[in-house]
C-alpha cells in the first residue's frame, strides 16, 4: 500500500513555512518602517523618521507610530509629527499596483515641533528671491531743513515763469510788427487832410460836388479797408491776450504749487493718517497669510498630481527617479492612491481638533470627487469654539476651485504681536477675539477676507520714550481702546496677491495725530513759501512787465480803431448825409 503522506517532505515544508512566517513577523515590520522612511524622504526631500511599524495580515493593515517629517526650510523642526496612523489596505487592488485605503485614523497630529536633532535635507527647498524686509514704520515728525529740501528738490515754478516770459516776448514782438503795419499818425493825418479837401470841394458849386463824389468814394474805400484790418487784428489780439493772461495766472500760482507739492512730500498726508493700520499691522498680518500659502504648497501633492494629459493617456512625472508612468483609460478607473476617509485629531498648543478628511488622492480627475475636510475644536484651552471647513477641487487641473471657512469664537488672545514697528510696537496683552475667515481660490484669482473682533482689549505699546511726539500721541490714544475690529482683504492672483488692512483704530489714531499733522504742515508751508517767493519774485516782476507791454499794444489798436471810426463819421458828414460811409 502506497503512503499518501510523505512525512519527510511534509516536515520540510512545514519547517520552510515556519521559517518564512518567523522571518515575516521578525523582519517585516522593520522592512515597512524603512520603506516608509525612504519613500517619505524621497517625496518630501527631507528626512522622515518612524519610531515603529506594525503589519497585520488578516485583515491586511499597517500601524505607524511616531512619524516625524523634517521641515526642509528649518531642519531643526518637524513640519508635521503624527503620534499614530492606522489603516487597512484593499488586498486585491494591491495586485493592480493601486493603494486603496477605505478608512485611516491619524492621531496626535502636531505642526512645527522641535526635533531632538536636526533632520537631513536631501533636496533643499528653492530659495525665494531676496527681498529687503519692510519693517513697519510710523511717519516721522522731524521738521526738515528747508534749505536742504530746496537743494534736493527741483522747483517747477522758475522754469514755468521763464517759459511764460519767453512766450510773452514772442507775442509782444509779433504784435509790435502787426501794430507797425497798421495806419500810423502820418496816415491818419493824411486821411484828415483828404476830408478837409473834400469839404472845401463841396463849396465849389456843381462842378465841385461832382469832383467831391469821386473823392468821397475813394476815401470811403480806403478808410473801410484800414478799419477792417484793425478789427481783424483786434479779434486775433483778444485770443492771444486771453492765452497770455492764462500763462501769467499759471506762472503766478506756480510758486504755491511748488509749496504744496514739496509740503505733501515732507509732511504727513491725510491719506497716510487714514490708514495707519496698514502701516502698523500690515507686515505681521502678511506674514501669517504667507505661512498659510506655504502650507498650501506643501500639501498640494495630496490633491494634485504633476503631469500632462494627451487624449486618454496621462503622462506623469515621478517625484524621484527616471522615466515616466503612462496611465491608459480604464473601464472602472481608480486612482493609484486613494484614502477614502481620514479621521484625524490635531493637537496644537491651543487644544484638540478632531475632524474628517475625505477623498485624498492626487488623481481627483480619475476619482471624480474633490477633497473635503471638516474640523472642530473641543476642550480648547484658550477658545470657546473653533471650526474649519474647506473644499479642494482639482478635478480639472486647469480649473481648480478651492474654498475655506475658518471661525474661532471666544479666543483668549494674550501676548499677540500686532506690530513690530521699532517706533511703536503694538501687542494685544489681553482680550477676547472672534475670528472669521472666508476665502476662495481658482486658477486666476484669490480672494479672501479675515475679520478679527476684539473685546476687553488691553494694548501694550512699548516704551513712552520711543517714536517721538507722533508715537506718543498714538500710544496715548491706543491706551484708551477696549474694543476694535481688524480686517484683512486678500486679492490678486495666486502668485501675486495683495493684503489690505483696515481697522476702526484708524479713526482713533488719526484724531490723536491730527493736530500734530496740521501744525507741521503749517510750519513747513510757511518756510517754503518764503524761500520760494524769494527765488521767483524778480522773475514774476519781469513777467508782469511783459504783460503790461502786451496790454499797451492792445491799447494802441483800440485807439487806432476809435480814430478810424471818427474819421469815417467826419467823412460821412461832408456828404450831407448823401454819402454812404461806414
Amino acid at each position: 500500500m502506497k503512503k499518501w503522506i510523505r512525512w519527510p517532505g511534509l516536515i520540510g515544508f512545514v519547517v520552510v513555512v515556519g521559517i518564512v512566517v518567523a522571518l515575516w513577523f521578525i523582519f517585516l515590520d522593520g522592512i515597512v518602517r524603512r520603506m516608509v522612511e525612504k519613500g517619505g524622504t524621497a517625496i518630501v526631500g527631507a528626512e522622515v523618521d518612524l519610531a515603529r511599524a506594525h503589519v497585520t495580515l488578516v485583515p491586511l493593515g499597517i500601524t505607524l507610530s511616531g512619524l516625524q517629517v523634517t521641515d526642509p526650510a528649518a531642519p531643526a523642526t518637524n513640519s508635521i509629527e503624527v503620534g499614530r496612523i492606522a489603516f487597512t489596505l484593499d488586498s486585491l487592488n494591491l495586485f493592480r499596483r493601486k493603494v486603496i485605503i477605505d478608512e485611516m485614523a491619524a492621531e496626535g497630529m502636531r505642526f512645527g515641533t522641535a526635533r531632538k536633532r536636526p533632520g537631513k535635507v536631501v533636496v533643499p527647498p528653492p530659495k525665494p528671491p531676496e527681498e529687503k524686509k519692510k519693517e513697519s514704520a510710523l511717519p516721522s515728525f522731524t521738521m526738515p531743513d528747508v534749505k536742504t529740501v530746496l537743494q534736493q528738490e527741483k522747483l517747477e515754478s522758475p522754469e514755468l515763469i521763464e517759459q511764460a516770459q519767453a512766450d510773452l516776448k514772442k507775442k509782444n514782438e509779433a504784435w509790435q510788427k502787426t501794430a507797425a503795419s497798421m495806419p500810423d499818425k502820418a496816415a491818419l493825418d493824411a486821411y484828415q487832410e483828404r476830408i478837409k479837401k473834400l469839404k472845401e470841394a463841396q463849396k465849389g458849386g456843381l462842378k465841385g460836388l461832382k469832383s467831391a463824389g469821386a473823392d468821397a468814394l475813394a476815401l470811403t474805400k480806403d478808410l473801410n479797408r484800414d478799419l477792417d484790418a484793425v478789427k481783424k487784428a483786434k479779434a486775433a489780439f483778444g485770443t492771444d491776450l486771453a492765452a497770455a493772461k492764462a500763462l501769467v495766472e499759471n506762472a503766478e500760482k506756480s510758486p504755491l504749487d511748488d509749496v504744496r507739492r514739496i509740503a505733501d512730500k515732507y509732511s504727513i498726508s491725510s491719506e497716510g493718517l487714514a490708514n495707519l493700520s496698514q502701516t502698523l499691522f500690515g507686515g505681521n498680518v502678511r506674514g501669517w497669510i504667507d505661512k498659510g500659502v506655504l502650507w498650501y504648497g506643501r500639501l498640494k501633492p495630496m490633491f494634485e498630481r504633476s503631469g500632462e494629459k494627451k487624449g486618454n493617456v496621462q503622462v506623469v512625472k515621478p517625484l524621484r527617479g527616471r522615466g515616466v508612468d503612462v496611465r491608459f483609460k480604464e473601464e472602472r478607473p481608480l486612482p493609484d492612491l486613494l484614502i477614502g476617509t481620514v479621521k484625524a485629531s490635531l493637537q496644537p498648543e491651543a487644544g484638540t481638533f478632531t475632524g474628517t478628511i475625505r477623498n485624498i488622492t492626487p488623481d481627483q480627475d480619475v476619482l471624480g470627487k474633490p477633497l473635503t475636510f471638516v474640523f472642530a475644536g473641543s476642550g480648547l484651552k484658550d477658545a470657546q469654539a473653533a471650526n474649519i471647513t474647506g473644499t479642494l477641487d482639482h478635478r480639472k487641473a486647469d480649473l481648480p476651485d478651492d474654498s475655506l471657512e475658518f471661525a474661532v469664537r471666544g479666543y483668549k488672545a494674550a501676548g499677540m504681536t500686532l506690530s513690530s514697528a521699532a517706533s511703536l510696537p503694538v501687542s494685544l496683552q489681553e482680550g477676547t477675539m472672534d475670528l472669521e475667515l472666508k476665502g476662495r481660490r481658482d486658477a486666476k484669482v484669490i480672494s479672501a477676507r479675515c475679520v478679527a473682533r476684539v473685546k476687553g482689549a488691553k494694548l501694550n505699546t512699548g516704551s513712552d520714550e520711543s517714536g517721538g511726539v507722533f508715537a506718543k500721541a498714538i500710544r496715548s490714544s491706543l491706551a484708551k481702546v477696549s474694543a476694535f475690529t481688524l480686517t484683512a482683504d486678500i486679492t490678486g492672483t495666486p502668485d501675486n496677491y495683495q493684503v489690505k488692512i483696515s481697522s476702526d483704530l484708524d479713526k482713533v489714531m488719526k484724531d490723536a495725530a491730527g493736530s500734530l499733522v496740521r501744525e507741521q504742515r503749517d510750519r513747513i508751508e510757511k518756510e517754503l513759501k518764503k524761500a520760494i517767493q524769494e527765488k521767483t519774485a524778480a522773475k514774476l516782476a519781469g513777467l508782469k512787465e511783459s504783460m503790461g507791454g502786451l496790454g499797451a499794444t492792445g491799447g494802441k489798436l483800440d485807439g487806432l480803431q476809435d480814430r478810424l471810426n471818427a474819421l469815417i463819421k467826419d467823412a460821412g458828414a461832408t456828404g450831407g448825409g448823401k454819402l454812404k460811409l461806414r
